[in-house]
């Protein structure tokens, strides 16, 4: 149900950017807002690991396996990149 709740509401949110996509007060306090909105998350997000005891005592092994886990998706990202420029960077020679 909650998969449902979430697609509508980027389908609206969807639909209402580009209903309002040509004004420029809209899309500022929209930006604001998503700015403001990412604090609160952040902040929230950081008072339930807070309230969590077994997150608290675990830092050290889940910040190492969190170190880990973003290198490997930095350097996926970094080489599948690298592989995509050279494709398109062979096709514009061959034009």
């Amino acid at each position: 149900m909650s998969v449902v709740i979430v697609i509508g509401l980027f389908l609206i949110g969807l639909i209402a950017g580009r209903f309002f996509k040509s004004y420029s007060i809209v899309r500022k306090r929209a930006s604001l807002f998503m700015m403001w909105s990412v604090y609160l998350l952040l902040f929230f997000l950081g008072i339930s690991v807070g309230n969590n005891p077994d997150v608290i005592e675990n830092i050290p092994q889940l910040g190492w396996q969190a170190f880990l886990l973003s290198l490997g998706a930095v350097m996926g990202s970094v080489v599948f990149v690298a592989l995509l420029m050279l494709l398109f960077h062979r096709n514009n020679r061959l034009s």
